[in-house]
C-alpha cells in the first residue's frame, strides 16, 4: 500500500469478469461513469508490430507500452488472440487489465500525467490469495506507462480487494434497509453464477462466514460446452448459441451451416445440464438454511441471467421463491444508467445485469471515502 496525497484523483472500481471487464469511476464530484471493456489481453514486442490504429475510443483501442513492451486490452487484442479462455484464473492478467482501464479513463478525463487513484477489486473467494501478486505488479505498471505510445502516466495507489459477490451484498443490505430490516438478523447467501466457476458468500449477522463461502462448485462454461456438444452444435455456433439463450430467441443464424437455425433443443439441453451441475451445491449448501425460513439467497452473475427462467421453476418447486432474488432485482437506476452511458447495451442487453457487484462495491468505495474526509 502506498501513501498518497488526499484526496485521490480517481476513485475506481473494478471487476475483471472473462466475458468483460466492468468499472466504475469517479474524477469529479457527483460522477458516476460505466465503462466496459473486453477482456482480452496480448503481449507483444514492440520490434514485431507496425502501424497501430489510433480510432475509436480509448478503451476500444486500448493498449500501452513499457519498455520495449507492448500491451494490447479488450478489442485491440483481439488480433493477436485465437481465443479468451473462461477457464483462465482471473488474476493471471488482472494488473494489465486495470492498467489498461487507467489509461483509457486518463485520456477520456484529460487527467495529469501523475495522479492518486482509489482502486478496490473484485476477485473470486480463492483467487483472493494471489492479491499480493497483482498489488505488486499493479504497483509496478503504474510507476509508468505509455498509453497509446502518446502520454506517459504515473499513478499512485490505494488497493483494497473484495471478494466477488460483496457488491451483490452491499446492495442487498441498502434494499433491506430502505424496508426498514436489518440484514444482520438472517443469513444471506450471495451465488455468483459464473462462467468459468461458482461463488458462493454466506453472510451471518452482517458477517462474511469464510467457512461456509467457497468457490469449489461448477461454473457454466465447463457445463455448456458439453451440453451444446451433446446437442450437435459445432464450436463455431458456441457463441451463437450464447446469443440465443441470451436474447431468448431460439431462431439465429448459424455459422457453421450458413443459414438460420432454430437453437430451441440446445437450449433446453444446456438449461437442463446446468441445473443438474449445479444441483448437488444447492442442496448441500444453500437449500437447508432456506428451508429453515431464515435465510434469503440472491443469484448473480452472467449465468444466473442466461439461465434465470429454469433457475426461477428451480427453486419455486421447492416452496423457496420467496427467499429468492437475482440481483439486477429492483435496479432500474443502474440499468438506465449503463444504458445511457454504454452504447454496448444495444448488442449485448445484460450488460447492466452483469455491472451490478461492480456497481455495489463503488457504492461501497464512494461510502468509505465519504466517512473519510468527514472523519479528516
Amino acid at each position: 500500500m502506498v501513501t498518497s496525497l488526499w484526496p485521490p484523483k480517481l476513485l475506481l472500481a473494478c471487476d475483471l469478469g472473462k466475458s468483460g471487464g466492468k468499472f466504475f469511476y469517479k474524477v469529479r464530484q457527483g460522477q458516476t461513469q460505466a465503462l466496459w471493456m473486453d477482456a482480452e489481453v496480448a503481449q507483444r514486442p514492440a520490434s514485431g508490430i507496425g502501424r497501430i490504429n489510433h480510432g475509436g475510443r480509448p478503451q476500444d483501442n486500448a493498449w500501452y507500452r513499457l519498455g520495449d513492451e507492448l500491451t494490447f486490452v479488450g478489442k485491440s487484442a483481439r488480433a493477436f488472440l485465437e481465443y479468451n479462455s473462461f477457464k483462465e484464473d482471473k488474476f493471471l492478467k488482472a494488473p494489465e487489465r486495470i492498467a489498461a482501464a487507467l489509461g483509457a479513463i486518463s485520456t477520456t478525463e484529460n487527467l495529469p500525467s501523475k495522479f492518486d487513484a482509489v482502486v478496490w477489486i473484485l476477485l473470486p473467494i480463492n483467487e483472493l490469495g494471489t492479491r499480493q501478486q497483482i498489488a505488486d505488479r499493479l504497483m509496478q505498471l503504474c510507476q509508468g506507462f505509455r498509453f497509446h505510445n502518446e502520454q506517459d502516466y504515473k499513478v499512485r495507489l490505494q488497493l483494497k480487494f473484495r471478494p466477488e459477490g460483496y457488491g451483490i451484498y452491499v446492495q442487498r443490505k441498502q434494499q433491506l434497509q430502505q424496508q426498514g430490516v436489518a440484514i444482520t438478523q438472517r443469513t444471506t447467501w450471495v451465488e455468483m453464477l459464473g462462467h468459468r466457476n461458482g461463488t458462493q458468500l454466506a453472510f451471518e449477522t452482517g458477517t462474511l462466514n469464510g467457512a461456509k463461502s467457497t468457490s469449489k462448485f461448477p461454473g457454466f462454461w465447463e457445463t455448456f460446452e458439453k451440453a451444446a456438444t451433446a446437442a450437435s452444435v459445432s464450436d463455431a455456433d458456441f457463441e451463437v448459441l450464447l446469443t440465443a439463450l441470451d436474447s431468448e430467441n431460439p431462431n439465429q443464424y448459424s455459422v457453421a451451416k450458413g443459414q438460420m437455425v432454430n437453437f430451441s433443443d440446445a437450449m433446453a439441453q444446456v438449461e437442463t445440464a446446468y441445473l443438474a451441475a449445479l444441483d448437488p451445491h444447492f442442496n448441500d449448501h444453500l437449500i437447508p438454511s432456506l428451508a429453515t425460513g431464515k435465510g434469503d439467497v440472491v443469484l448473480a452473475g452472467g449465468a444466473s441471467y442466461l439461465m434465470e427462467p429454469g433457475l426461477r421453476q428451480y427453486f419455486e418447486s421447492r416452496g423457496l421463491a420467496n427467499r429468492l432474488s437475482f440481483a439486477w432485482d429492483n435496479q432500474d437506476s443502474l440499468s438506465r444508467l449503463v444504458r445511457e452511458q454504454l452504447p454496448e447495451t444495444h448488442e449485448m442487453g445484460s450488460i447492466p445485469m452483469r455491472m451490478t457487484d461492480c456497481f455495489g462495491l463503488f457504492q461501497a468505495l464512494l461510502g468509505e471515502i465519504t466517512q473519510l474526509q468527514g472523519a479528516a
